[in-house]
């Protein structure tokens, strides 16, 4: 009988250990590097990013403008980058736009409060290496499926139309080139 048991229990543990050394030696999957374009899936992704045709402080100042003017609250910047430089370090310009509208939240918050964690809802404002503005924010959809969110209200198809127009508000929609007189000759 004590053959059987640690037959039994030696089957057991090798069986733990092989599932976990499986689990611990598969790689995370890595994302495949994104064009220059920056092209996403947004099939399978709860982000969207986007490239601003401004620096990021313009950017901001327009991404507020259009929160204001849409009625949302408390439009404000996080500036992880003079943070960085207070600690004596550098980085690469980093804005965290933090928004809202108590009307909208609240909603959504007697759904179910654990979305609170999510809101005032926030957009990410940075510089690339290479010099190009990219706004970047989580998908209302995302947030309604992950807090089985109903929304009878309308909430989240008016937060993914606000959200689409951040384009509209940072995109330049008249891109010129600038000729020079050399040039024309």
């Amino acid at each position: 009988m004590n053959k059987i048991v640690l037959v039994v229990s030696f089957t057991l543990i090798m069986f733990a250990c092989q599932n976990q050394s499986n689990q611990t030696l598969q790689k995370p999957k890595t994302p495949q590097k994104e064009s220059v374009e920056r092209q996403a899936d947004h099939s399978q992704t709860r982000f969207v990013l986007f490239q601003s045709d401004y620096d990021p402080k313009t950017t901001y100042q327009k991404m507020k403008s259009y929160l204001e003017e849409q009625g949302m609250f408390y439009p404000r910047v996080v500036d992880h980058e003079t943070a960085a430089k207070n600690a004596n370090m550098e980085l690469n310009t980093i804005y965290l736009v933090v928004f809202g509208n108590p009307k909208m939240g609240t909603l959504l918050m007697q759904e179910n409060p654990e979305v609170g964690i999510e809101l005032p809802l926030k957009a990410l404002i940075y510089k690339d290496d290479e010099g190009r503005t990219w706004v970047m924010y989580k998908k209302m959809d995302y947030l309604k499926d992950l807090y089985f969110i109903k929304d009878p209200n309308g909430v989240i198809e008016k937060m993914n139309k606000l959200q689409a127009g951040f384009k509209q508000a940072v995109i330049n929609p008249i891109k010129t080139t600038q000729i020079t007189d050399e040039e024309m000759r």
